[in-house]
């Protein structure tokens, strides 16, 4: 006959010399998981060059800078100082990932997001492009 303390000290004792090993993680999920944020990286990174790109030719071609934050500086500034800022932030936002990424897994969502954003920043250049 055990006393209920023993039941509990037993149960504590044994999930603490469980191996860690013998917790079921599947390789494949991990996978999975890397390949998903690495297409979201890719999305995010491969939007933003499509829409320095479309910027670009939207403004040789006499069109207006459609992004308000972007614009008074590219009208003071230049097109190479706003550039300069947007790569900078975009470097800035993926060092937050690479130091925040295991603590905090959901900071994926808000690239999932930011590259969603850039998508269509890039689909409204299309479109006045060809307008």
């Amino acid at each position: 006959m055990s006393l209920p303390g023993q039941i509990a000290l037993s149960a504590r004792l044994r999930a603490a010399f469980t191996p860690v090993a013998s917790v079921s993680v599947s390789p494949r999920s991990s996978v999975n998981s890397q390949l998903s944020q690495a297409i979201i990286l890719g999305g995010l990174i491969g939007f933003q060059v499509l829409d320095t790109l479309t910027t670009h030719l939207g403004l040789a071609l006499e069109h207006e800078e459609l992004n308000r934050l972007m614009a008074p500086i590219m009208v003071t500034r230049g097109e190479l100082v706003a550039y300069a800022v947007k790569g900078t932030s975009l470097a800035i936002l993926l060092a937050v990932l690479m130091l925040m990424h295991r603590r905090k897994p959901r900071v994926w969502q808000a690239y999932l997001v930011a590259g969603w954003l850039s998508a269509a920043a890039v689909v409204a250049n299309v479109v006045q492009l060809l307008l």
